[in-house]
């Protein structure tokens, strides 16, 4: 058997495997190749090398916090029950309608002195660190 006859007897298998799929991607290949620009093919290998990165970020970092958003809902509703409640609290206080309406002022404040760009910091608070 010579070296051709060897190689025969190994490609014609492979052919007669490969020849229908092979045909029926052909035009798809040929659109391919025409329209893929040379940095595309560099931004694809570059996808395809950062995948196994991505993929770890997906599991340790997104998903928990997706599947933790499920609780949000009632996290969001406890959270004003409880805000009701220290309303109705302070309402009971003597004096509450005076701190509420000083704290309203303060606010209407500080909301025009940060229209105007000049917000001070409040006092207690360091500047740029707000609740320190």
């Amino acid at each position: 058997m010579t070296g051709a006859e060897g190689l025969l007897g190994r490609v014609d298998p492979l052919l007669e495997t490969f020849e229908g799929p092979l045909q029926a991607l052909a035009p798809a290949v040929r659109r391919l190749a025409a329209s893929v620009e040379p940095d595309e093919v560099e931004a694809v290998v570059t996808f395809i090398d950062r995948l196994p990165q991505l993929m770890i970020h997906l599991d340790e970092d997104i998903l928990p916090v997706v599947a933790s958003m499920g609780n949000v809902g009632n996290d969001v509703h406890d959270l004003l029950d409880t805000m009701q409640d220290l309303r109705h609290v302070v309402k009971g206080f003597p004096g509450s309608r005076l701190f509420r309406r000083r704290g309203a002022e303060e606010v209407a404040e500080d909301e025009e002195r940060e229209a105007a760009g000049e917000l001070a910091p409040v006092a207690g608070q360091e500047s740029g660190r707000p609740g320190s």
